[in-house]
């Protein structure tokens, strides 16, 4: 089945078709998919000539999910994708446009650049209500989806043992489920629950990932007084702090994962316990601008439970590529890599459906 909408990219979307409408000699013509991770087809047509697009939906964009949003739009280039969403501020509206990504929002600000058309709207102030996330994008629902995409198998399990595992209320589980079938993203019901459309659902949470969960797992952004070469604090992490259960992640956790010995620019350091002591044990200094980012584990399931080519245990690949994508966007050989050789075996896995 295809990535049936909620209520708020629903409206979202008629909105934007009715701005198009209204531009002259324009007529846009919206089918649904039945099968696929796009919201649909959108065929665009006037004396100009004709268009067609694949409808991607994403609310509430901020700079740092466009980063992401970039990444994933950039990845069918062989099929012309429009992003329709609810408002785009003035500086993330200039990302897309400067990346090449056409747009329109429901304000009436848009960006298509595909001969024959061309149009240009910009300015329009964001419309006074604002449709507002499902659950299963906040923060929790986040996290038990990031349990979902680890585990599939999971969505059978009781709520009980889905909060414990992935580190949330019990009360939350029973709604984020709920949002997750309306949205299309799970079918059956108790033991029989299974997750579906697992590649939108991966492209949308890592959205979320970038947008709210980083950000409600940061603790402190440094940077190590030891050396500029980050690879030697991963080796000082293995000497001085290996009872500490530090995961590495962000972009130097995925090149070691992956074997790739080129220089990184970012490391993640997903942490338990008291955050000073180990600051004080790897010398690290508090920078708002610094490439040491810590960030506070959450749930059971967040360490790579695969071969460690490197002593200290690293982040699973789900988190590696989400931090790469939130904080380099500009590695592209590195997320394809990453994704090409640790998550899409596990979306084409057999037992998933979509």
């Amino acid at each position: 089945m295809g990535i049936k909408l909620t209520e708020n990219e629903r409206q979202t979307l008629e909105q934007c078709l009715r701005n198009l409408q209204s531009l002259d000699g324009c007529r846009a013509e919206f089918a649904p998919e039945p099968t696929g991770e796009s919201a649909g087809r959108l065929k665009l047509q006037g004396p100009w000539g004709r268009l067609d697009y694949r409808i991607l939906t994403r609310l509430r964009l901020t700079e740092s999910s466009a980063e992401t949003a970039i990444h994933h739009l950039r990845g069918r280039p062989e099929d012309r994708t429009l992003l329709l969403t609810d408002y785009l501020p003035d500086r993330v509206a200039e990302k897309l446009r400067r990346s090449g990504i056409d747009y329109i929002d429901s304000a009436g600000n848009a960006h298509l650049r595909q001969p024959p058309l061309y149009i240009e709207v910009s300015g329009r102030r964001r419309p006074e209500r604002q449709p507002r996330a499902g659950r299963a994008f906040q923060v929790a629902g986040l996290k038990l989806v990031s349990l979902l995409l680890r585990r599939p198998e999971a969505a059978a399990w009781t709520y009980r043992d889905l909060a414990g595992e992935a580190g949330i209320a019990l009360g939350a589980v029973g709604p984020v489920l709920k949002d997750l079938a309306r949205r299309g993203y799970l079918a059956g019901e108790d033991e029989n629950r299974r997750v579906t459309g697992i590649r939108e659902l991966f492209l949308r949470w890592e959205l979320g990932y970038g947008d709210r969960l980083r950000e409600a797992l940061e603790l402190q952004r440094c940077r190590w007084s030891g050396h500029s070469d980050l690879r030697r604090l991963a080796d000082t992490i293995d000497r001085q702090a290996a009872d500490a259960g530090i995961l590495l992640g962000g972009e130097l956790g995925a090149r070691l994962l992956l074997g790739d010995e080129g220089p990184a620019d970012q490391i993640s350091l997903h942490c338990r316990g008291e955050l000073l002591p180990l600051m004080l044990r790897l010398e690290l200094v508090p920078d708002p601008e610094g490439p040491v980012h810590l960030l506070r584990r959450f749930g059971k399931g967040d360490r790579w439970s695969g071969w460690q080519p490197y002593p200290t245990p690293l982040a699973d690949p789900l988190l590696l590529h989400a931090e790469v994508a939130t904080a380099s966007p500009d590695k592209e050989e590195l997320l394809k890599e990453l994704s090409d050789r640790h998550l899409s075996p596990r979306f084409t896995d057999s037992r998933m459906s979509g």
